[in-house]
């Protein structure tokens, strides 16, 4: 990955999933550089995210449930 900045697609879900999950479990809280290496990200990519701290909310569990709902192809999201 030459750009670490963007993340590949699957990780993106790959950590939305497991957001969800937590959050579900009553974690509103999430490190991402953790997250990350949890999930296998390379500690030189990880590492880049150490600082970063994600806060959860109903925001995000009612983002996350329309991102995962069923639409059609032509069917744009926002």
């Amino acid at each position: 990955m030459s750009d670490h900045s963007v993340l590949d697609p699957l990780i993106q879900v790959a950590i939305y999933r497991l957001m969800l999950t937590l959050y579900n479990q009553g974690i509103t809280e999430i490190h991402m550089g953790g997250l990350m290496r949890i999930l296998g990200v390379a500690d030189t990519v990880a590492s880049q995210h150490d600082e970063d701290r994600v806060i959860m909310d109903e925001d995000f569990a009612r983002y996350m449930h329309q991102m995962t709902q069923p639409r059609y192809h032509d069917q744009p999201l926002h």
